[in-house]
């Protein structure tokens, strides 16, 4: 279900509470918004998107941050043992 262009976005709120700060400011038509995060062992992340709507802009944040995230996971996941 869209939220109002008055509301904050769903997939919004889930970034911050996995940690992301969000920015979003008009620019024109546009929305622009930046993602900060900064993990554990002190490296940062800063994702941008551009998009008509917020939900729109939403889903460009929340899937770049996400595809940070697999990326981390893989590199922190051990190579099965061989038999």
């Amino acid at each position: 279900m869209p939220s109002s262009e008055n509301d904050r976005s769903i997939l919004l709120m889930w970034l911050n509470l996995l940690g992301w700060q969000v920015d979003v400011e008009p620019d024109g038509d546009n929305l622009v918004g930046v993602a900060r995060h900064v993990a554990g062992d002190g490296s940062t992340f800063r994702i941008g998107g551009c998009a008509a709507t917020r939900d729109e802009l939403a889903y460009q944040l929340f899937d770049a941050a996400m595809k940070i995230v697999d990326v981390r996971g893989q590199r922190h996941r051990r190579s099965p043992l061989a038999a």
